[in-house]
């Protein structure tokens, strides 16, 4: 069985979210954003070693969080970098040795499901990176300065969620190279894809939305409310 790790990524500045609150630190159901995305990574995946990357002004509270909560137990929390890849390179520095599949996860991801972790992990031991992916439901086109300019074919694109996985050592080299070469991406497979490694995209999952403006998380409620009450998820 491989070794995994992982990265949940809560460095951002949350300027579309506003407020002083990182919102992965926000109550949703009684549970913190972040929380509730760990607890589906220790559910998949057992005893994981865990790095959270972190805002300056959000490392007491998180650390605070890693004392008391179980699926955080053990978790070291960093000062993230000025962009997401800037702050998973670190994170990558601080998981410990013999690590064979590392997940970087969205902490501002809730509702991922240890199904989908699973999957993903699964497909990145066996292939060597992985990736969940939708298809896209609406018409696509290009503009420029407001203007529509053509449509451009949606059969072969896709929506990328997280977790995004890779080997270790194929995901230390993406990073490594990037720092080498200046390259900059705005995710781990956009890296991976640039340093010639195959990323296998895995059946992503609807339910799996980000958090990123205060409306999202108030969907996040009502769906959790909605769920509570007996209606579907």
């Amino acid at each position: 069985m491989p070794t995994h790790g992982l990265v949940l990524t809560a460095a951002g500045s949350s300027t579309r979210f506003g407020g002083t609150t990182s919102k992965v630190l926000l109550d949703l159901g009684g549970i913190p954003v972040l929380v509730r995305a760990a607890r589906a990574f220790r559910e998949a995946l057992g005893t994981t070693p865990t790095v959270v990357t972190a805002r300056a002004e959000d490392l007491e509270a998180l650390e605070a969080l890693t004392r008391r909560e179980r699926a955080l137990h053990g978790a070291v929390v960093v000062e993230g970098g000025p962009s997401r890849q800037a702050s998973v390179a670190i994170g990558l520095s601080a998981l410990p040795a013999g690590i064979d599949v590392v997940l970087v996860h969205d902490a501002a991801r809730p509702f991922v499901t240890p199904a989908l972790v699973r999957a993903v992990a699964e497909a990145a031991w066996r292939d060597g990176a992985a990736a969940p992916a939708l298809p896209l439901s609406d018409s696509v086109h290009r503009c420029a300065d407001g203007v529509f300019l053509e449509a451009v074919p949606r059969e072969s694109l896709r929506s990328v969620q997280t977790p995004q996985a890779a080997r270790a050592d194929l995901l230390r080299r993406a990073h490594a190279e990037a720092a080498t070469t200046g390259r900059v991406a705005t995710d781990e497979v956009g890296l991976l894809l640039a340093a010639g490694t195959r990323v296998t995209a895995v059946p992503g999952d609807p339910g799996n939305v980000k958090i990123t403006t205060p409306d999202d998380l108030e969907r996040a409620r009502a769906r959790l409310s909605w769920t509570a009450g007996g209606g579907a998820a």
